[in-house]
């Protein structure tokens, strides 16, 4: 007697059992190898097959390979998630508004250049700073960046206060 183990290609359950019992051919088919080496262990056990050298450790390395490969497509799911997370946080950093420029009076901003207030309208007036209005209030800004440039510094923090 004996219990064959065979891939048949192209089939739904591409693993197949087949064994021989009193002169009848059967046959078995499994999806994955692992029932199969299954079914064919517990078949030659019935049928009084003499036990075959590692058939334990064949059932083993497939059980561990099974593993293995949904371990694999986790991962590969998983990696595809962080993507897709990473994606969704670009566009969103996007789609926030930049921060509003920091702006000054006219009379803090005259203050921090040394110069007059009319002396500051009348450099507004020729286009040397840019006026910046906000729409709820009539008070005139400039650009805060703007004088840190004409100062030639990067901070202008200790000269306001």
């Amino acid at each position: 007697m004996k219990v064959n183990y065979s891939i048949a290609k192209g089939r739904a359950s591409p693993h197949c059992i087949t064994w021989i019992n009193r002169k009848k051919r059967y046959r078995k088919y499994f999806r994955s190898r692992l029932d199969a080496l299954r079914f064919r262990n517990q078949k030659e056990q019935e049928l009084g097959v003499p036990q075959r050298e590692g058939i334990e450790n064949e059932l083993l390395f497939w059980l561990l390979g099974e593993m293995n490969d949904k371990l694999q497509i986790m991962d590969e799911r998983i990696c595809k998630i962080e993507f897709s997370i990473l994606e969704q946080e670009k566009s969103l950093n996007d789609l926030r508004k930049p921060p509003a420029p920091k702006i000054l009076r006219v009379a803090e901003a005259a203050k921090v250049l040394r110069v007059s207030s009319r002396k500051l309208y009348y450099l507004l007036d020729k286009g040397v700073f840019k006026r910046y209005k906000l729409p709820h209030t009539r008070t005139t800004f400039i650009k805060l960046d703007e004088v840190e440039k004409a100062l030639g510094t990067e901070n202008i923090e200790d000269l306001l206060s």
